[in-house]
């Protein structure tokens, strides 16, 4: 584990450490701009529920409550797997959701509404490229 970084887990002041590099970057105002969703964000067995309003993290929630199925799509991995997408140089097949979603490798699964997925992807790849800032 050492290898790959020392961080231990994904919890809920790490997700929200992320959303703030996010908000924070001048990138994603132009390139997310109409970046509107509600995407699950999973690690292991926890659920971040991230809410997106026009390429900025409005609300990060830690779990699914009933009411809250009402997302377009979901990225769950293990969180190995997120530590090393997260590092700033990150092994290979992990460099970015395409490697980790392969067939060959299955760490990353991509489920919903795969539109809105589709539709905002560029804005959605670089804010999770901001994970190797933390």
């Amino acid at each position: 584990m050492a290898r790959y970084g020392s961080r231990a887990s994904f919890d809920l002041d790490w997700i929200e450490r992320w959303a703030r590099q996010v908000n924070d970057d001048r990138r994603l105002p132009v390139i997310g701009r109409f970046f509107t969703s509600r995407f699950v964000l999973g690690v292991d067995d926890t659920d971040y529920l991230i809410d997106v309003r026009n390429g900025k993290i409005q609300k990060i929630s830690e779990g699914l409550l009933p009411n809250d199925m009402g997302y377009d799509f979901g990225l769950r991995a293990p969180a190995s797997a997120w530590i090393k997408f997260s590092q700033q140089v990150p092994p290979p097949m992990f460099n970015d959701i395409w490697a980790m979603a392969h067939p060959l490798h299955k760490q990353l699964v991509i489920e919903g509404n795969h539109l809105p997925f589709w539709q905002n992807l560029r804005a959605l790849t670089h804010m999770l490229a901001l994970m190797r800032q933390i």
